[in-house]
């Protein structure tokens, strides 16, 4: 803490402040800065010396109070636990880019996966994670779920622990972190949905899948669909996103709906006059396991329940639609893709007999000068 000294002089009448040295007369006067303020004191003393010591135990009190000022004491680590109730009051309180908070699921799932890794690990501060914790909870992950979903319950893992402070770059090379890669979408073919619709045998159910196959919708589209994003007159569509329920992109869509599916929703409607939703359960609620009765259904016709998902359904629509001329940008507003690249994804390559056929149709002329068998 530095304090100057001046000297006052009159000049042309008027009082002024110099910059003191040994060669200056007095009156002395010191400068300094105490909180931020500007403080003048009279040096009383028409000595520089006198008034240079004087600057200097005034300098001195002014180090020793700053030094004795009580000090913040710092705050103190918050455990894991602590961490992961504000974070999830966090995501509570965040608000998408359209002013919608964050759907319940999401909340739901960020509360499973932080509790779910909180209890294989094992650890009570964010500075005790490990590398192995990590690689010993991805382990423990996969023995009961699929890569890509390992992928997106790790994304959900960094998320929570960066907001701990931990970054997980630090401690797993990317060699060794759980990255999807990008699959082949697959398609049902013909043959295994008329194997498949034969076998199903109550007429929600089957209402469901022939919904799914035919308009693309992701699974909570459909089980949340309510009767009021349904429009069955001269021109049918549905509408993704209407009510209360948001899609995964947060933006609504129309898709037109197939004559005959629109005839048999409104002989459902007529049946159900009452519900809310499209395709609930007897009590009236949203059905959750439409996955179990789809394998039921695989399993029930005789073909291997692994190869039938509900996504595979919208796979399925938008690979049909592409190959039967529907032109690849009214796919694209169908599936609510952003990024046309994403539907080129679902333009499922063929495979089996129909591969076969396409390679005889394409290659069986003969080549000139070739020997045929």
């Amino acid at each position: 803490m530095r304090v100057s000294i001046y000297n006052r002089q009159s000049v042309g009448g008027r009082r002024q402040y110099f910059v003191a040295n040994k060669t200056s007369t007095g009156p002395f006067y010191l400068r300094y800065v105490m909180n931020g303020i500007r403080k003048w004191r009279p040096a009383n003393t028409s000595n520089y010396s006198l008034a240079l010591a004087s600057a200097k135990q005034i300098e001195a009190a002014l180090l020793t109070e700053k030094e004795i000022a009580p000090k913040p004491l710092p705050e103190a680590p918050k455990s894991l636990e602590e961490l992961r109730t504000a974070f999830i009051h966090d995501k509570k309180t965040t608000f998408k880019k359209d002013g919608s908070p964050l759907d319940p699921d999401t909340i739901t799932h960020y509360e499973q996966v932080t509790r779910v890794f909180l209890d294989t690990i094992q650890r009570k501060m964010p500075s005790q994670v490990t590398k192995q914790d990590l690689k010993d909870w991805i382990a423990s992950q996969r023995l009961r779920v699929s890569h890509r979903t390992v992928c997106n319950l790790y994304i959900s893992v960094v998320c929570f622990l960066h907001f701990c402070g931990v970054d997980h770059k630090k401690l797993l090379p990317q060699s060794e972190r759980p990255t999807a890669v990008e699959e082949t979408p697959e398609a049902y073919t013909p043959e295994e949905m008329t194997r498949f619709f034969f076998n199903v045998v109550n007429e929600r159910d089957t209402l469901a899948f022939e919904f799914l196959l035919k308009t693309g919708a992701r699974e909570r589209e459909m089980t949340e669909l309510e009767w009021s994003g349904l429009n069955l007159g001269g021109t049918p569509t549905v509408r993704f996103g209407s009510g209360t329920f948001r899609t995964k992109t947060g933006k609504s869509r129309v898709v037109p709906l197939e004559c005959g599916l629109a005839s048999k929703l409104a002989a459902w409607r007529e049946k159900n006059p009452t519900t809310r939703f499209v395709l609930p359960t007897d009590e009236g609620k949203v059905e959750g396991h439409f996955l179990r009765i789809c394998k039921a259904v695989a399993k029930r016709a005789g073909m291997d329940e692994k190869n039938f998902w509900l996504h595979k359904f919208r796979d399925t629509f938008a690979t049909w639609a592409l190959r039967r001329g529907v032109d690849i940008r009214t796919v694209q507003h169908w599936l609510g893709h952003a990024d046309i690249t994403m539907t080129q994804r679902y333009l499922a390559p063929e495979q089996g007999e129909h591969a076969q056929r396409q390679i005889n149709q394409a290659f069986s002329a003969p080549l000139a000068g070739t020997v045929t068998a």
